[in-house]
């Protein structure tokens, strides 16, 4: 849970504003203040439409945003109320997120009087911010996507939305998750489905999927995501943006309600490197109500004093292919095996064949993607498999402490259920995730980190890491690339095959996911993932940056340009949710 006792205890969005040394100080490298005049690539695509400030929502990046207000172009008021008036509008279609926050102009106001009087707050001045339920907000209630916990309250900001604050970010809307956060289709009882941007008809993928799917259609430039296995990636690479999973340990897990936290960690989810770098430098820091982030603290580049290499903004470098070393993972191309091996209890809608021609069309976007990484200099070289992954992931893989580590979160919040045998009675959550409560009810151990089988899953994550490192030390890699999802968005209402989360997942390495392109038949967004050593986010930052800025690849879904506009028309607008309450 956050910090109770901090004396910097997080602020409503209607609060006076204060400044924090570490949030005005990360940030200002290569994408920071001192880079006013630049745009990303992603920006320099965004379709022309302002208001009477000139400033211009659609595809914006932070640089974007800072540049409107520090030359009095626009006010952080007036760029808020047009965010807002964007998800007013196309929010409908999307169903993307669970609350609007009702203060956000009065947070936007107490910042417009704060660069008058002493200047901008830090580096996130004035940029709005969308955030996934399950990060505890102060302000707003933490639903975690469950009609359970709808009137949820935490009593305090995350550790993670106190550093975006504090860094002057305005939370506008908190976004729909698959409930629990347990699941990539992107569902809940509370939130309904969430829809893809590109293809309204398909899945967003999640958990994290409010926070893609809004971010994808410009609801917002910074979002966040939590990753148990997939959450933050997946969503990235099904809305053709760029999503940091963190080596755990980076980024504080305090506040965000738990899945699994030897997994769980938090991270940016944005359109553009530079964004998401700059969202990372605000997001890391030690937390000593979170013990693990005593791993990250010596590994942040940002240091006290301004010097080279101080912020993650510094590797945005536009040569940074040239010499990388890259090894592609083939294991992790093509179908799901499920559906390869015929398992009669396989839960995909797929044939055999429309499984290959779906996985080829993936597969045809990577390549296109590593040639790109080729002619901007980077060595690709072939490798087939980790040696004994499914094993070692085996190994990995805990006992899970979900039921205890959720009763101890709701211990400290404001809920009508106060453990999780109380919500499982109370049926207030979707048919989709009652087996996942169910079955975690019975979990009857109350120490079961203490179990000799937990403590040989952690062993087994250090020998995946170990082992993974030692495959890219052998291959002389600095990085590992494949596929984020082998298969394309499926249809809303079918599972989602072809996730290749666990690798980083279960080794706590760090991983990027890039816009890759799009499948050629539909359309669809691919993504890239990158997976470097264990605190080497900077090299992450460095290939996604040169690769962006080489390729270009990421385009603004149709159907969300500027407003005035219509509501994009809705696939299946019938499709609903399956409650509890209902029975099953």
């Amino acid at each position: 849970m956050a910090n109770r006792t901090s004396p910097n205890g997080a602020k409503a969005e209607g609060d006076s504003v204060s400044i924090d040394r570490r949030s005005l100080l990360k940030g200002l490298g290569a994408a920071g203040l001192a880079g006013l005049g630049t745009s990303s690539v992603a920006g320099e695509h965004a379709e022309s439409a302002a208001d009477d400030s000139g400033f211009t929502p659609v595809e914006a990046t932070a640089t974007d945003i800072r540049n409107a207000i520090f030359t009095g172009g626009a006010t952080a008021k007036s760029i808020v109320e047009q965010y807002l008036e964007r998800i007013e509008v196309y929010d409908e279609a999307l169903n993307a997120l669970i609350t609007v926050n009702p203060n956000a102009v009065e947070r936007a106001e107490a910042l417009d009087t704060a660069l008058e009087e002493s200047g901008p707050v830090g580096p996130l001045h004035g940029v709005p911010v969308i955030v996934k339920d399950n990060y505890d907000t102060g302000d707003m209630p933490t639903t975690n996507g469950s009609l359970a916990m709808e009137d949820s309250q935490p009593p305090d900001d995350s550790f993670l939305v106190k550093q975006l604050r504090d860094a002057g970010g305005i939370v506008v809307a908190k976004a729909n998750l698959d409930e629990y956060a347990a699941g990539i289709e992107g569902s809940s009882s509370l939130g309904g489905q969430t829809r893809n941007a590109y293809a309204l008809g398909r899945n967003p993928s999640g958990s994290s999927a409010g926070t893609g799917a809004s971010i994808a259609a410009s609801l917002a430039v910074i979002g966040t995501g939590s990753d148990t296995c997939g959450s933050i990636r997946n969503p990235s690479a099904f809305g053709s943006l760029v999503g940091i999973r963190p080596t755990l340990g980076l980024l504080s897990r305090d506040g965000i309600i738990p899945l699994n936290l030897e997994r769980d960690t938090g991270g940016p989810i944005c359109r553009t490197v530079a964004d998401a770098a700059l969202a990372l430098d605000v997001m890391a820091g030690y937390d000593p109500s979170d013990p693990m982030t005593a791993r990250g603290g010596d590994e942040i580049p940002a240091e006290d004093d301004q010097t080279p290499e101080d912020s993650y903004t510094d590797y945005l470098n536009e040569d940074g292919l040239d010499g990388l070393r890259v090894g592609v993972l083939r294991d992790f191309f093509g179908p799901e095996e499920d559906i390869l091996e015929g398992d009669e209890d396989d839960e995909y809608d797929l044939t055999i064949e429309q499984a290959k021609e779906e996985a080829a069309q993936v597969t045809a976007v990577i390549e296109t993607a590593l040639d790109a990484m080729r002619a901007e200099g980077a060595a690709v070289t072939e490798i087939e498999s980790i040696p004994n992954l499914d094993d070692l992931i085996e190994q990995a893989d805990a006992p899970d402490p979900f039921k205890q580590d959720l009763n101890a979160y709701l211990a400290e919040v404001d809920n009508e259920y106060e453990t999780l045998e109380e919500i499982v009675e109370s049926n207030e959550y979707s048919c989709d995730k009652a087996g996942f409560l169910r079955d975690s009810l019975e979990e009857d151990d109350p120490n079961v980190r203490e179990t000799d089988e937990f403590k040989s899953a952690e062993a087994g994550k250090v020998a995946l890491r170990n082992a993974v490192e030692g495959v890219m030390l052998e291959e002389e890699v600095d990085l590992l690339a494949y596929p984020t999802l082998s298969h394309p968005p499926a249809e809303i209402g079918q599972e989602q095959p072809g996730s290749n989360c666990a690798l980083s997942a279960y080794s706590r390495l760090p991983a990027i996911v890039l816009p890759a392109g799009y499948t050629e038949k539909e359309h669809l967004p691919v993504g890239l993932e990158l997976v470097g050593f264990e605190f080497d986010e900077p090299t992450l930052i460095e290939a996604g940056y040169a690769f962006e800025q080489a390729t270009g690849n990421r385009k603004p879904p149709d159907g969300f340009g500027p407003l005035p506009a219509e509501v994009p028309e809705i696939p299946k607008p019938e499709f609903s949710v399956d409650l509890a309450t209902d029975g099953c």
